[in-house]
């Protein structure tokens, strides 16, 4: 069965979408109901490599974990795909042709160089003043591998969408202005990563940035969200991503793991009932990823 086309969805709605890492995180978004995912870099260099996100993940890492996922999931699935794991922009158009073959849905290609990451942020904490710690690519430079992305994608309904970090370096205006560059080349989307976190600044980038756009990532402050879906949905921010089930399986695993361990059995973690929030035939396809299924093809080939 065809996935869902991920544009035609964007036209009709705003799309709310966890960032995942593997099959199981997927397989979760899936039962929650989303109707898409978002592939985390970080979550992923995390999940596969044990390694915070400031490079070390490559492109081969990322686009297996993509193909393994777009296998077990129908929802479309769209993929950080860092800076295109290269400088020049013959290397980002043989990405993202092998996202393509991956099955993925959408991507974003990012202004970043190898010093790059969730750690991107320290620069702007720790001293406003030395932007140099967080290091992007010229704009012309970026514009290179945007375009090499898209003509990668001629022919097909693939998502792109231009990310720029320049904002902590070079200040919120040349953020959109890049933005702005990117989408005049045929662009579905733009991204401003590092200073793009409530509304007011989300309205500044939609009076000058007009058209789709990714807001990253939804949290919260003292129990209260940085900003509401449907603000910035007016804003032309149809696409809202935020993480969650980094913390929910450690979270999950240290509570089984430590009573478990405590009690000397495993009557704690098979009795729990997830306070009945997921359907236990749900739950169970989702750890066993369809055992029966495979069991029943199993005995028809072996039927000879």
């Amino acid at each position: 069965m065809a996935k869902p086309n991920i544009k035609e969805m964007l036209a009709k709605e705003q799309l709310f979408v966890p960032c995942v890492y593997d099959c199981m995180s997927a397989k979760a978004a899936e039962i929650a109901g989303f109707k898409a995912m978002f592939l985390s870099g970080g979550a992923t260099a995390y999940s596969q490599n044990g390694l915070p996100d400031m490079g070390f993940l490559n492109a081969e890492e990322m686009i297996a974990v993509v193909e393994r996922i777009t296998n077990v999931t129908d929802l479309p699935l769209l993929a950080d795909a860092d800076d295109g794991y290269g400088e020049s922009p013959v290397v980002v158009y043989n990405t993202v042709k092998r996202l393509i073959k991956a099955g993925a849905a959408g991507f974003c290609i990012d202004d970043n160089t190898g010093i790059r990451g969730f750690e991107r942020a320290e620069a702007s904490r720790v001293d406003p003043s030395r932007p140099h710690l967080h290091p992007v690519i010229s704009r012309e430079a970026w514009l290179s591998k945007i375009k090499a992305a898209l003509e990668a994608c001629e022919g097909t309904d693939m998502l792109v969408i231009a990310r720029t970090e320049c904002a902590l370096q070079e200040g919120f205006d040349e953020a959109i202005e890049r933005c702005v560059r990117a989408r005049e080349l045929g662009c579905d989307m733009t991204l401003i990563c590092g200073g793009l976190h409530d509304l007011e600044t989300a309205k500044y980038v939609n009076k000058y940035d007009k058209g789709w756009k990714m807001f990253p990532d939804i949290f919260s402050v003292d129990g209260v969200p940085n900003a509401q879906l449907s603000d910035l949905e007016k804003e032309g921010f149809n696409l809202v991503t935020f993480h969650i089930f980094e913390k929910a399986a450690l979270y999950g695993m240290m509570l089984y793991g430590s009573e478990n361990m405590k009690n000397g059995n495993t009557v704690f973690s098979e009795t729990h009932d997830l306070k009945g929030s997921v359907e236990a035939e749900e739950l169970e396809k989702a750890l066993t990823m369809n055992k029966d299924l495979w069991r029943a093809r199993q005995r028809d080939f072996l039927d000879v």
